[in-house]
């Protein structure tokens, strides 16, 4: 009868471990399953963030410019005012401005934004594209590689 008891002890004995063990792995999955949901819900809300950046951007794109073409040659100098302000003049002395006040280069979708900051809206179709073509014809301003625009006057 020893034996008998000692077998079932011993089975007993292993029972308890298994749940013990199972008890584990369903700790180790609860706690696994926690974090997939944590990315799961991060990665979500970041792609709604895009999409709303998106959405906004499509918004914009659809406005229509306040001038029609910014960049078309016109058919006539003699009908452009000597006095009138054009976009890119604009573009150039809110960039004067910001670039000043930065003390650094600011690449050109950052110049975008803090012109949007401060009341200066771009109207085209690509308003980054516009910003460079307005300071690149410039020389008030200067490009560095992998940096942004700075005011050639700036020490590098």
């Amino acid at each position: 009868m020893d034996d008998v008891s000692e077998q079932i002890a011993s089975l007993l004995i292993s029972l308890e471990k298994q749940v013990l063990e199972k008890e584990d792995q369903l700790s180790r999955f609860r706690v696994q399953a926690e974090e997939y949901c944590r990315d799961q819900e991060a990665d979500i809300a970041k792609a709604k963030a895009r999409v709303e950046l998106f959405r906004a951007q499509m918004i914009e794109m659809r406005k229509e410019p306040l001038v029609d073409n910014p960049l078309a040659p016109t058919k006539s100098v003699s009908v452009q005012s000597v006095s009138s302000v054009t976009q890119s003049d604009r573009i150039r002395e809110a960039a004067k401005i910001i670039l000043r006040e930065a003390g650094e280069p600011v690449m050109q979708l950052d110049l975008k934004l803090r012109m949007e900051s401060k009341g200066v809206y771009v109207h085209a179709k690509n308003p980054v594209d516009l910003i460079r073509s307005a300071l690149r014809r410039n020389p008030d301003f200067k490009h560095i590689h992998a940096k942004g625009w700075t005011l050639a006057d700036a020490a590098s």
